[in-house]
């Protein structure tokens, strides 16, 4: 038995919860991964997964097994890339992991051209807010928004993100334009829930940074739920410009208190100091930077 090979079918199997799916993806037959599974339990002397004629699901050892799988399998990948040339044509399946919002609007729209370079490139994105680690998850490539602490992975910025504090034209008429950062007081603002570090607002006073704890009228815990109620007229807050640019463009909003106001939350590609930048990484993160190019659109359209 190739013991690598059924690590393959077992993870396969694992990831998709079905033989039959991990059959079609491996191009086999499902009695040959079913085949493989059982061959690689009998040499295990455990039971991997529980299997019946409509699902499976993975036993406590199989879990365990599957962890440590997925690490032997990425080692593998990465000695084959390691001894590869440098000059290779990108190919295999690349890993991203991107936050909702920016994933929606900077990141799935630019894959199909992507993939129209690198035809030999498959992409597979995870969404997801919350901070993935990229080694348990074997994940190639994480696009995260924030000052990046010392950590062991690898960060190229790729492109600066400027927050600007926003509200409609409606708004303002009715409630009157700050004209310092004292008198966001007086107004409603919308913010994340209390604790959120993007509660923070940043301002230059007097050529010192002066730092304003938000607290919204209305708090919620979504970029896109914040925006949606400032576009109704529900007050001002502090978001990316990622994410207001166009809407500032066509007069949807106004930006307030620019000079006064200093935020910047790059966005980084980051990746595991501990692998060589393999060919498809590398061609993803040069293309993301040309994509956005060295003033980002979404500042450009502002």
């Amino acid at each position: 038995m190739d013991t690598l090979s059924a690590m393959k079918v077992f993870c396969s199997v694992v990831e998709n919860d079905s033989l039959a799916a991990a059959a079609r993806l491996l191009n086999v037959s499902p009695s040959v991964v079913s085949k493989q599974l059982s061959a690689l339990e009998d040499r295990l002397g455990v039971r991997l997964l529980n299997r019946t004629t409509r699902r499976v699901s993975v036993t406590e050892e199989g879990q365990a097994y599957y962890e440590r799988s997925k690490r032997i399998i990425a080692d593998v990948d990465e000695a084959e890339v390691a001894i590869s040339s440098a000059h290779s044509a990108p190919r295999g399946l690349l890993k991203v992991t991107a936050p909702f919002t920016f994933s929606h609007r900077h990141l799935t729209p630019h894959l199909p051209n992507f993939l129209e370079r690198y035809p030999e490139v498959e992409v597979r994105v995870q969404v997801s807010d919350r901070v993935v680690d990229l080694v348990d998850e074997g994940i190639d490539l994480a696009i995260r928004i924030a000052h990046l602490r010392d950590s062991s992975l690898i960060a190229r910025r790729l492109a600066a993100n400027h927050r600007s504090l926003v509200a409609t034209p409606d708004y303002l008429k009715k409630n009157g334009i700050p004209k310092h950062p004292e008198d966001l007081m007086q107004h409603q603002l919308i913010t994340y829930p209390p604790g959120n570090a993007l509660n923070d607002w940043h301002f230059l006073i007097d050529e010192t940074e002066r730092l304003i704890k938000a607290k919204g009228s209305i708090s919620i815990n979504n970029g896109d739920a914040i925006l949606s109620a400032v576009l109704a007229g529900g007050g001002l807050t502090m978001t990316s410009s990622y994410m207001v640019g166009e809407h500032i463009k066509n007069k949807r909003l106004v930006s307030v208190l620019d000079n006064f106001v200093k935020e910047d939350i790059p966005i980084f590609a980051v990746y595991p100091s501990s692998r060589h930048l393999s060919p498809k990484v590398r061609v993803f993160v040069d293309f993301l930077i040309d994509t956005y190019g060295p003033k980002p659109y979404w500042l450009a359209s502002a």
